[in-house]
């Protein structure tokens, strides 16, 4: 059995055994003699239209003049038509397409058994012509007939059928009914047989609605059904793949919410930021069957989750409709600052005034690019630690944060002392104050070496943070609190010192004018503008993002995170390629 969708991203090329089809569609059946005689009379009633395209003509100008409230008015009183003697009789209906293409699903298409509707998108141009329902079989579209089309003759007429559909359907309730009876009964023999399969869980693979209205088109290339195909066809969308994959295991870099992505193929599995997923199967290009992996190593129940090529793609088209219309003085202003970045860039810990050192001269090896990284998946493994981790904690309300901690627990928050190639002052004692450096040379030498996980330049002297300063802090059994930028997180991972890096993020320029009552609104904007940066140049390597109302929230979730991460058994980036 097959279902198929129309949506409005391009299409993965799978083996497919169901898609789903946001459109609307009409059905003509040319073996009934008696449903011809009836399309006759209406046709005769369809005010003497000549042609197709007159119709169309007719029809966009109606639209035009017939508002959305009018259609909703009207929605309910077209559905009560269905009641009457003549609801099981064949009938015409004009849709345009919308936003969402035709807004309904098709199912069917194998062994003759016809196309019907499964599913009517609320507020997509089928619901709102209250003409079509769940159980109607398309008898044809456009005049093309459709009573023995396959899945994919049926998916291929409809996404191609124009901006104007003119459909001609047949509501038999009792011949769906039987196709979903069809459906489950298979999926009841092959849940009877998948246990005895490796026990393993079988593997999925998805078309979703989203990747068949915008002119792609189903494949049906597997024969083979698993149990995981006959779940998605009862459902009435995607696809399933039968092939299977190692599995692996990845952290998740954003926050989904199933409930919000319409074209999920079965039971998508809710995740945040930070969570570890163990993906069973990652063989399809839009879906992937994945567990959420809980702190004490158990795994949850199976679900759906995007893949990374999904998740991707969906990503970079909402940021083209984010910077669409944007004008080139903007474009040349964020070009310019870029370059500008490319001269300076690091920012070090440093014990002294916080405006000298942004006024300073820095030392960079970030290279900023112009195109938004996109987060999806890290693969993880597990590793034990043999030290305490460190604490990087980024974002507005950071000083904040780490001062708290090393006032409220100083057995378990430390600081690192600096090194500086600038002359001891007659009160400073070396390895307390600084790390005093003989000469420039060898500290540059250091740095390019890379002993140093973040380095600058002031008033012509030399600071760093080392990496052997945050080890003698994390040897000690604290965690080394790091004022750092989120550069210093790859380096301290290339280390092998993984840090737990949090970033707070702050809901608003409100909010942070509430975190701080001293700062102006100008301050405040500054801030959330960079926060956003921050996060979209450094996220991948974030252990958690923390929001919350008030400080005391943000605290407290700080607190929780860093003591859930802190070890020994931690997850750490694999090589493992997605």
């Amino acid at each position: 059995m097959f279902t198929a969708t129309v949506t409005t991203s391009p299409v993965s090329k799978v083996s497919i055994v169901t898609s789903s089809l946001s459109i609307n569609s009409t059905t003509y059946s040319s073996q009934h003699n008696h449903q011809r005689n009836h399309l006759h009379q209406i046709q005769n009633n369809s005010h003497h239209l000549h042609n197709h395209n007159h119709h169309q003509h007719h029809y966009q100008n109606l639209l035009t003049t017939t508002t959305t409230k009018h259609k909703k008015d009207c929605c309910q009183k077209r559905k009560k038509n269905y009641l009457n003697s003549h609801e099981r009789e064949p009938r015409r209906v004009y849709l345009q397409k919308g936003q969402q293409g035709l807004g309904f699903n098709i199912v069917g298409g194998e062994g003759g058994e016809g196309i019907f509707i499964s599913f009517i998108l609320t507020g997509g141009a089928a619901d709102l012509s209250g003409e079509l329902r769940k159980g109607d079989q398309i008898l044809s579209v456009n005049s093309i007939d459709l009573t023995q089309a396959t899945h994919e003759q049926a998916a291929d007429i409809l996404k191609n059928a124009g901006q104007y559909v003119n459909l001609i359907v047949q509501y038999r309730p009792e011949a769906y009914e039987r196709f979903q009876a069809k459906i489950n009964e298979r999926r009841e023999q092959m849940l009877n047989s998948a246990s005895s399969l490796h026990n393993q869980p079988p593997l999925i693979g998805a078309s979703s609605a989203s990747n068949l209205n915008n002119g792609g088109l189903v494949n049906s290339n597997s024969g083979t059904h698993s149990l995981n195909n006959l779940n998605n066809i009862a459902h009435g969308s995607g696809t399933m793949i039968t092939k299977y994959k190692k599995s692996l295991y990845v952290r998740a870099m954003f926050d989904y919410d199933p409930s919000k992505d319409s074209g999920l193929p079965g039971k998508g599995l809710n995740f945040h930021y930070g969570d570890i997923l163990h993906v069973t199967n990652a063989s399809d290009d839009e879906w992937w069957q994945a567990r959420r992996v809980t702190l004490d190593g158990n795994e949850e129940d199976l679900g759906i989750i995007p893949s990374k090529k999904r998740v991707e793609r969906k990503e970079r088209a909402r940021q083209r409709r984010v910077n669409f219309g944007k004008n080139t003085e903007q474009s040349a202003s964020r070009s310019g600052t870029l370059d500008k970045k490319k001269k300076g860039g690091l920012k070090f810990f440093m014990k002294g005034s916080k405006k000298d050192l942004q006024s300073g001269d820095e030392l960079s090896d970030h290279e900023p690019t112009t195109e938004e990284a996109i987060l999806s998946y890290e693969p993880v493994v597990q590793q034990e630690l043999k030290y305490t981790r460190p604490v990087i904690v980024l974002g507005p309300a950071k000083d904040r944060v780490n001062n708290d901690l090393i006032y409220d627990f100083p057995d378990r928050f430390g600081c690192c002392v600096p090194h500086t190639t600038r002359p001891k002052k007659d009160d400073e004692v070396n390895g307390r104050d600084y790390y005093f450096v003989e000469s420039r040379e060898q500290m540059e030498r250091d740095i390019s070496n890379h002993l140093f996980i973040e380095a600058g330049q002031f008033h012509g002297n030399l600071y760093g943070t080392s990496v052997q300063s945050v080890k003698e802090i994390a040897e000690k059994g604290k965690h080394c609190i790091l004022d750092v930028s989120g550069n210093a997180i790859k380096r301290l991972k290339m280390a092998q010192l993984y840090p737990i890096a949090l970033f707070l993020k702050p809901k608003s320029v409100e909010w942070i004018m509430d975190m701080n009552k001293r700062i102006t609104v100008e301050e405040a904007r500054d801030m959330f503008e960079k926060a956003e940066k921050l996060e979209q140049q450094f996220g991948e390597n974030f252990t958690a993002v923390i929001q919350g109302e008030t400080f005391e929230d943000i605290y407290e979730k700080c607190k929780e995170v860093i003591s859930e991460q802190a070890g020994p058994i931690i997850w750490v980036p694999s090589k493992e390629a997605l």
